[in-house]
């Protein structure tokens, strides 16, 4: 049978575990070639080596979305290696654990340098690109429950989220009549790496206290990265050829 995304070219910010590898390891099992970013040359090179092993492209590229520059370079070194950009998944994400009382102007301008402005700049080049090639594509935003009703301790990080929510509608609007559908993932709650050393660092075993905290859930267990991978999976193909602006719930009930 046929691979969906053969021929096409995929970018995934933030991509070198947790989610961001999910979405990759999914991608290139249905056909894509993909562009595999991150800040760790040693975890994203391991994730490329497990796409190559099962037969899938991929190539690393180190890229910090906070910074301008690797932006510009992550989305023009994809183009110049593969000769075209299809997909963008902007995952990648400063996540602001910081007391309300406490954050401070540099705390919260680094969240949105990376959760916004990263996110925009990235989207803006990746578009030209493809209203170039004349193929139409396809950006997904990674988001969260937190734009809706953002935790005190996460304030930094829920507010520059509802600003990639706004985005994303304003991109989709930009990109509709060159067929460039831009769209948007509510994630809930994730036992991803980073999620769990965060939780070590509050309650001294961060696996343990999500194991525990699952059974609680709207829906019996927390959400699974896979499970946000055939998200993007499905928002990506041409079976949501007609889908824009939207807002995909995957938060398992967490949002509702």
């Amino acid at each position: 049978m046929p691979k969906g995304l053969e021929g096409r070219v995929a970018i995934v910010t933030g991509s070198s575990r947790g989610l961001g590898e999910a979405i990759a390891v999914r991608l290139a099992a249905d056909g894509a070639a993909v562009v595999v970013s991150g800040r760790n040359e040693a975890d994203g090179q391991r994730v490329v080596e497990a796409i190559h092993a099962v037969g899938g492209r991929a190539e690393w590229q180190r890229a910090d979305v906070a910074s301008a520059s690797d932006c510009e370079a992550l989305i023009q070194g994809a183009v110049d290696r593969l000769g075209r950009l299809d997909i963008l998944v902007n995952n990648a994400a400063a996540l602001g654990y910081y007391p309300l009382a406490e954050i401070t102007t540099e705390q919260w301008d680094e969240v949105f340098a990376a959760n916004v402005r990263g996110a925009f700049l990235l989207t803006r080049r990746a578009m030209e690109h493809m209203r170039r090639q004349g193929r139409g594509g396809s950006v997904v935003n990674i988001g969260t429950t937190h734009v809706r009703c953002p935790g005190v301790d996460r304030l930094s990080y829920g507010c520059s989220k509802a600003a990639l929510l706004a985005m994303t509608k304003a991109f989709a609007r930009a990109g509709a009549r060159d067929q460039i559908r831009v769209n948007w993932i509510t994630v809930g709650w994730v036992a991803t790496p980073r999620e769990i050393e965060h939780q070590t660092e509050l309650q001294g075993d961060g696996a343990k206290y999500l194991a525990e905290r699952g059974p609680l859930a709207p829906m019996g267990r927390l959400e699974t990265p896979a499970e946000i991978a055939a998200g993007v999976a499905y928002l990506v193909s041409d079976e949501a050829a007609h889908v824009t602006a939207c807002e995909l719930n995957l938060s398992g009930g967490g949002l509702i």
